[in-house]
């Protein structure tokens, strides 16, 4: 049976609450959970508990009666429900599938409109992240111990003096590092500035390390499964978590606090991040803990989660930032771990992120507000429409293929989906581009978007590009079966069969360019000009893989067919100087393989009319056009279509253009995309 709903008062910011009977009062709540449902007013200033929590598996279902009445639900809220109510006395719950009548799509908006407020104003929030199963109980416990110690020497976020201080100790030689005990630093605890015992943090290294000895390690197999259960993976829970005062995650009959989960994921992020450098800096002292650390990549979801609260207070994340942030995946889920955030509801993907963004006021005077009658094709356009105007033209780079979501414009991102390994990366703010490219530099800052609307609904839109050039051959693979796999008995070879396929596509066009210089374009190209540094920091590699192409090249002198590149090849290796000669590496220790094998998942090389080297989709092909948009940092790739207008496809990497070098002003027209 379905609740018996009464119309809720929207004018007075009525809600819905549920009493939950103790268990205690009659034999037969035990098993059986009852509730009463009433309204109230939310500017009364109620009190009640908001249950943040995932709706699990809709097709199993367990009884509870509210108002006297069976009503089924979920069995994850069936367990949330008799696990925190009281045994003697009622508690007082909002829970989002009673309290709102979901098959009301005009209450169901207005009531999600209110979220933020009914968040803010629960006495608490409790997330309830399952029942205990397998170790949960001990991980809870060791995450509260740590978190403890993680919150008195002031750890609060992942980056700060503490981190400093750990990459110091472990540059040192982690088993030797000493530290001066009264030296002192400077950290925030609980908000305020404290100066903190420098041993403090030193001790804190010790007991998680696993460099000294010490058996308090991080039970990294038991968090990877307390961390990536479904409530860590919901976009909604985002705002559930980050909008209360007070909040506490509870999971079987262990709790620990948001403030105290944040500084123990934090000190674990912390310890990985030095742990990562000391690999790209070439230390390799590691324990079989320190490889699982790094190999166990599950604190994406959670890190978001967990930091929610201090974006949303610092109110420096427009709506832009947080898609990114809840968005972006990995091409390799089995080995980074899941990272965008999940819904139901497609349209859920931007609803539940509205009352977060700091410019959510700009947004709903355009119409981007909670409204379940639109479709999500509406949905999707009119918000990726409005950022557009906003200035965020790179949202153009998450436009992926296939979309999920049917009818899409091309122009539009499918939110409901994980966009994975852009040419870029963001900054902390989701929103500076890294490394950063230049390809309309000396163009007017803002782009030029004219979006054209009818009855409030996008019919269109226009953006201003310079229609360069054209795709005239795509790269070749012969046992590729698929992009996102490397073939695998070419496990090995395959960072120079891709290398030397773009330098064969370079011979399409430039026939007497050196051989030098075919080599370094094929070499930025092969990884769109995008790799790590010593400090694991992305940048923009220029030459600094060259080296590491001739060792490749030098490799792999078997595998080239055509006679006039096998004889530029041969020529070019002789003439190599001693210092040259000397800074090859052997083959293991190049960095230009293992960044190939990252860069060829779901891409292909290109070479264009103008004979550029290119980097981009698979779904490109020869034919379609090489596009400058008018405040973007990457070129683009559209397709004509019948109507003039054109599809855009994918971003690109196009040697030799971007740092500007092909900005023509007076060549940019606002060109329809469809």
């Amino acid at each position: 049976m379905a609740i018996d709903y009464h119309p809720l008062n929207r004018s007075n910011a009525e809600i819905r609450l549920l009493e939950i009977l103790g268990h205690g009062q009659d034999p037969r709540y035990r098993l059986l959970p009852s509730c009463h449902i009433f309204q109230a007013p939310l500017k009364s200033k109620p009190d009640f508990v908001a249950l943040s929590y995932a709706w699990g598996d809709a097709s199993d279902k367990r009884l509870i009666l509210v108002n006297d009445s069976p009503v089924y639900i979920t069995a994850n809220l069936y367990a949330a429900i008799t696990a925190l109510r009281y045994s003697e006395q009622s508690r007082v719950f909002w829970i989002d599938a009673l309290c709102i009548n979901q098959e009301d799509d005009v209450e169901k908006s207005w009531q999600v409109n209110l979220m933020k407020d009914i968040y803010q104003r629960a006495s608490q929030v409790l997330a309830w992240l399952g029942p205990a199963c397998d170790d949960s109980d001990q991980v809870m416990k060791f995450l509260n111990t740590i978190g403890r110690k993680a919150e008195a020497c002031g750890v609060t976020s992942v980056h700060g003096h503490h981190l400093d201080v750990w990459r110091e100790m472990a540059s040192k030689g982690p088993l030797t590092a000493k530290q001066d005990p009264s030296s002192p630093c400077i950290g925030v605890v609980r908000g305020r500035l404290r100066l903190i015992p420098l041993q403090a943090l030193v001790d804190l290294f010790h007991a998680i390390s696993g460099w000294h000895g010490e058996t308090s390690r991080f039970p990294v197999a038991g968090m990877q499964r307390l961390f990536t259960r479904p409530w860590w993976g919901r976009v909604w829970v985002l705002q559930e978590i980050t909008l209360p005062a007070k909040a506490f995650f509870v999971c079987g009959s262990q709790g620990i606090s948001r403030h105290r989960c944040r500084a123990a994921l934090s000190a674990y992020i912390a310890l990985w991040m030095v742990l990562m450098r000391n690999c790209h800096n070439g230390v390799w002292s590691f324990l079989p803990y320190h490889t699982r650390i790094m190999t166990t990549l599950f604190h994406h979801r959670p890190n978001i989660m967990l930091c929610g609260q201090d974006l949303h207070q610092r109110d420096r994340f427009p709506l832009a930032a947080f898609l990114r942030a809840t968005c972006v995946g990995s091409v390799n889920l089995r080995r980074h771990g899941p990272h965008h955030l999940e819904s139901t509801d497609p349209r859920d993907k931007i609803f539940a992120l509205l009352s977060l963004a700091s410019d959510q006021e700009w947004l709903q005077r355009r119409g981007v507000i909670p409204d379940y009658t639109r479709t999500c094709q509406d949905v999707y356009t009119l918000a990726m429409a409005v950022m557009l105007e906003q200035g965020h033209i790179s949202l153009l780079s998450l436009c992926q293929r296939p979309k999920v979501q049917h009818h899409l414009p091309s122009w539009v991102v499918d939110w409901s989906r994980s966009a994975t390994d852009m040419l870029q990366d963001v900054e902390n703010d989701h929103v500076t581009l890294c490394p950063a490219f230049a390809t309309s530099s000396g163009m007017d800052d803002s782009p030029n978007v004219v979006v054209k609307r009818r009855d409030g609904r996008v019919t269109g839109i226009m953006l201003s590009c310079q229609l360069y050039d054209k795709i005239r051959a795509v790269g070749y693979f012969v046992k590729r079966e698929s992009t996102h796999e490397v073939p695998l008995d070419e496990t090995f070879t395959w960072p120079a069969r891709w290398l030397l396929e773009i330098l064969r596509l370079s011979y399409l066009h430039k026939k007497d360019d050196d051989f030098r210089e075919r080599l370094a374009a094929a070499t930025r190209t092969s990884i769109g000009d995008v790799g790590y540094d010593s400090q694991g920091q992305l940048i923009r590699i220029g030459h600094k893989r060259f080296s590491d192409a001739v060792t490749l090249l030098k490799c792999s002198l078997r595998f080239i067919k055509h006679r006039r590149t096998r004889l530029d090849a041969k020529k070019f290796l002789t003439a190599l100087t001693a210092e040259e000669t000397a800074a090859c590496k052997p083959l293991i220790e190049t960095k230009l393989n293992s960044e190939i094998i990252g860069k060829s998942l779901g891409r292909l090389p290109f070479v264009t009319e103008k004979g550029h080297l290119v980097l981009s989709s698979e779904h490109v092909r020869a034919g379609d056009v090489i596009a400058l948009v008018k405040g973007s940092q990457v070129p683009f790739v559209l397709r004509p279509s019948h109507t003039s207008a054109y599809s855009l496809i994918s971003e690109a990497y196009v040697d030799g253009i971007m740092n500007g070098e092909a900005v023509t002003p007076v060549e940019f027209r606002l060109t329809k995309l469809v």
